[in-house]
């Protein structure tokens, strides 16, 4: 890892399309907080995606945020909001951004709001040549080449910078009440149906 991305305690993780995509992305996030003693991660998510907010251990803060440049049902299209959020980016004083992306995404509107928040360290897929937009670029193969499972392409683009984990596994913490609530569930449906099959006796 080099020495500017070890040093980096406050990241955020941007992961702006669905519910899916953040799962999928959860091996990554962990191999980024692992990396680093003391980090802590705020993941930058849309609002289907902050839905899994409670069930990420991995992660301390999510906020929200609906992309222009990200189809999302119900987008508001208003540019204050965008200002907004590099304010809000801004006054967090983020050491660092990784921008994950699937192949078809481009990183580069992410990376300029990340730019103009002053966050030091941005790191990217990007096909293009990002210039000051990107500090760490990894370049875009897929698909010309070959096309990846999307942990493998997130665990991938963090790998780049030193951050690795040996769990590859994806990440949803249920919590307890939902682990209760499910135990309530199961015990009434096997009263419905008469209780635990129990063998015949010989």
């Amino acid at each position: 890892m080099s020495a500017a991305w070890d040093r980096a305690r406050r990241i955020l993780c941007v992961r702006l399309d669905n519910l899916g995509d953040v799962l999928m992305t959860t091996p990554a996030l962990r191999a980024l907080k692992e990396s680093g003693h003391g980090r802590r991660l705020t993941l930058l998510t849309s609002r289907t995606g902050a839905a899994l907010a409670p069930h990420l251990p991995m992660v301390d803060d999510v906020w929200t945020y609906d992309a222009p440049w990200v189809k999302h049902p119900d987008a508001r299209g208003d540019p204050v909001i965008d200002l907004d959020m590099i304010d809000r980016l801004l006054a967090g004083r983020f050491d660092a951004a990784v921008i994950f992306t699937v192949y078809s995404q481009s990183p580069l509107p992410a990376a300029m709001m990340c730019w103009l928040a002053g966050i030091p360290l941005r790191l990217a897929h990007c096909r293009e040549n990002p210039y000051e937009l990107l500090t760490d670029r990894v370049p875009e193969t897929e698909p010309d080449s070959h096309v990846r499972h999307e942990v493998a392409r997130q665990l991938a683009l963090v790998r780049s910078v030193g951050a690795k984990t040996a769990d590859w596994r994806m990440a949803f913490e249920p919590g307890d009440a939902a682990r209760r609530a499910l135990q309530l569930r199961l015990r009434a449906a096997l009263q419905r149906i008469g209780g635990p099959r129990r063998e015949n006796p010989s």
